[in-house]
């Protein structure tokens, strides 16, 4: 098998795998079911309400990895 084959192989095998953790986040959509879980995080992590639009990335990124832990 040629070096091209290879490497084409490879990709090909493994692109599900990259694409699977980048997936997680695009499928993120705030709304008005998240208020719920939002307050509850604010609670569980000693944070001060903030609308959500006002958080940093860093808060909004931490809020996405809890609410993944904390499913429905």
């Amino acid at each position: 098998m040629g070096k091209f084959k290879r490497v084409l192989l490879v990709a090909v095998l493994t692109t599900p795998l990259a694409l699977s953790g980048c997936r997680i986040h695009q499928t993120h959509t705030w709304g008005p079911a998240e208020t719920n879980h939002y307050t509850q995080w604010e609670h569980e992590t000693n944070r001060n309400h903030l609308e959500w639009e006002r958080r940093s990335d860093a808060d909004q990124k931490a809020y996405w990895e809890w609410r993944d832990r904390h499913h429905d």
